[in-house]
């Protein structure tokens, strides 16, 4: 046909709905590939992760080894931590954990689960110094280092679940 002449002008009938369809040009809406460095990033938060549940696990269980190598004020610092902020640190680590796995599986989840752990992390961390850590400024660091890892992996699957990577 020439050119500003509708095809759809010189027909008999209508089409109905399948036949326009077919007519149409396919769209089709590839999902966003993950970026190669999502399994390493989820990988490392993992045994990031474990290390955070065998330190609870080592303080919980007076693991003597592992406890013994803490200056005196850390370690009864930390026999004499409340329950409940071992459980706000019991939550942080598992949710992270459980966060990172899911981060690996690109899974949306992940976002929610970090942030609850996220959440514990900042809350645990802060009652401990709160509740009169040792002035220690090796402690101090390593916790402000912890809550900071936290909330970048939070923040990573955050961009990741607004890429669509994270299903």
């Amino acid at each position: 046909m020439a050119a500003g002449v509708c095809y759809f002008c010189h027909m008999d009938r209508d089409l109905d709905f399948e036949e326009v369809t077919a007519l149409l040009p396919a769209v089709q809406k590839h999902p966003p590939k993950a970026p190669w460095h999502l399994p390493v990033i989820g990988g490392l938060a993992v045994l990031w992760s474990l290390l955070g549940v065998f330190d609870l696990l080592a303080m919980i269980t007076r693991f003597a080894p592992y406890m013994n190598q803490m200056p005196d004020l850390t370690r009864e610092f930390i026999y004499e931590l409340p329950f409940w902020v071992l459980g706000l640190r019991a939550v942080a680590v598992f949710a992270s954990l459980i966060g990172a796995v899911l981060l690996i599986r690109k899974r949306l989840a992940a976002v929610r689960v970090l942030a609850i752990g996220a959440t514990a992390t900042i809350f645990g961390t802060g009652f401990s110094f709160a509740g009169g850590a040792p002035d220690d400024a090796a402690i101090q660091a390593v916790g402000v280092f912890i809550i900071v890892v936290s909330v970048l992996l939070l923040y990573y699957a955050q961009i990741w679940a607004k890429h669509g990577v994270l299903k």
